[in-house]
């Protein structure tokens, strides 16, 4: 499986919440549609603090939407980076390895499958 760390674009400030007027909306883009095994982890992260007040990110895809105050814009975007490194951590740990291993099984039967075939032409061919 060719796997690349997922990474962020550039924070969007999308203007003021409708609901709530003392927050800004922003949207921040991945660098690719994340598989779910990565989200879950992006949503729970572990080993990363997260402040009770801050608002958790909403992910969609390759997108992530925050609400927060102007002032804590630093902060909410450095929470995502380290969710990000989280997730990216523990998808190269947990997951990734079971992923190359399926894979690479996959690859044997295929070349095995392509052997008996070539041998089964090869020896047709005698007859």
């Amino acid at each position: 499986m060719a796997w690349n760390r997922i990474t962020r674009g550039k924070p969007r400030v999308r203007g003021i919440n409708s609901r709530y007027p003392g927050l800004i909306n922003v949207e921040i883009d991945l660098s690719a549609t994340p598989p779910s095994e990565w989200a879950e982890a992006f949503d729970h992260p572990s080993g990363v603090s997260i402040s009770m007040g801050m608002h958790p990110p909403e992910r969609s895809g390759s997108t992530i939407r925050l609400m927060c105050p102007d002032s804590e814009l630093e902060a909410y975007v450095a929470n995502v980076d380290a969710r990000i490194a989280a997730a990216n951590d523990s998808f190269e740990r947990q997951v990734l390895p079971s992923l190359e291993a399926a894979e690479a099984s996959a690859q044997r039967d295929r070349a095995a499958a392509q052997a008996r075939v070539a041998d089964a032409q090869r020896r047709a061919e005698n007859l």
